[in-house]
C-alpha cells in the first residue's frame, strides 16, 4: 500500500494506492475520488475553503524508476509537483467502527444510542465533519436545538463538503423551523443566536 498526506492551509488531502492500482483521494476525512490506474490518472474534486468552492486536480504518475509521484493543482495553478508517495507495508488507517455503528443506530432511530456511538467516533477522529453532522441530525429529531445548531456549526467548521445537506436532510427539519435558522444560514452556518432557539 502507498500513502501520502498533503496539506494546503487547513485542507488535508490523503492519497491511498493499493497493489491493485486502486487509488483513493480523501479530503478532510471524506472520500472525493476513486479510480483505478496503472501508469497514472487525474482526480478532480472541489473543496469548500472559507465559504468558497476551490477546484483541485491531483495527478498521479509513475517515474522511470516506477516511483509513484503526485502533482497538485489548485484552481489551475500547480502548487506541488513530483511529490514522492512512499510505500507503507502493513499500515492501515484504523477504522472508525463507532461511526459506522452510530449511523446504523441513527437510521434505526435509536437516537440516544446513535449519539453515544457518534461521540465515541468523535473521540477517535475529531476532525471528521460527518460525525458532527450526524450528531446534529440526532439532536434535531430529539428536538434539542442548542446541541443541534452547535454540531452543525462544528460540521461546517471542520469543512463539511456538502453544506447543502443542511438544507435538505429530513432529520434536520426541526432545526430549520427555528427562528435562529435564517441568520445561521446567512452567516454560512458559523453563528447563531441561542436566545432564538426553542427551549
Amino acid at each position: 500500500m502507498q500513502y501520502k498526506k498533503l496539506k494546503v492551509g487547513d485542507t488535508v488531502i490523503e492519497f491511498h494506492n493499493n497493489w491493485l492500482g486502486e487509488e483513493t483521494v480523501i479530503v478532510n476525512g471524506q472520500v472525493v475520488s476513486k479510480k483505478s490506474s496503472i501508469m497514472g490518472t487525474h482526480h478532480h474534486f472541489n473543496v469548500l475553503e472559507d465559504g468558497h468552492h476551490v477546484r483541485y486536480v491531483l495527478t498521479t504518475k509513475v517515474s522511470s524508476g516506477f516511483q509513484v509521484l503526485l502533482d497538485l493543482r489548485r484552481n489551475g495553478q500547480l502548487i506541488q509537483e513530483d511529490v514522492v508517495v512512499p510505500t507503507r507495508f502493513g499500515i492501515r488507517k484504523p477504522r472508525n467502527t463507532a461511526k459506522k455503528t452510530g449511523l446504523i443506530k441513527l437510521n434505526e432511530y435509536d437516537l440516544e444510542g446513535a449519539i453515544e456511538e457518534l461521540i465515541r467516533a468523535r473521540d477517535v477522529d475529531p476532525d471528521d465533519p460527518e460525525i458532527y453532522f450526524y450528531l446534529a441530525c440526532a439532536y434535531s429529531v430529539l428536538e434539542r436545538p442548542r446541541e443541534g445548531f452547535e454540531h452543525l456549526r462544528l460540521a461546517v467548521k471542520h469543512r463539511l463538503q456538502d453544506p447543502e445537506m443542511i438544507l435538505n436532510h429530513d432529520m434536520l427539519a426541526y432545526l430549520r423551523l427555528q427562528d435562529a435558522f435564517e441568520d445561521f444560514f446567512n452567516s454560512n452556518f458559523t453563528e447563531y443566536d441561542p436566545d432564538r432557539l426553542s427551549q
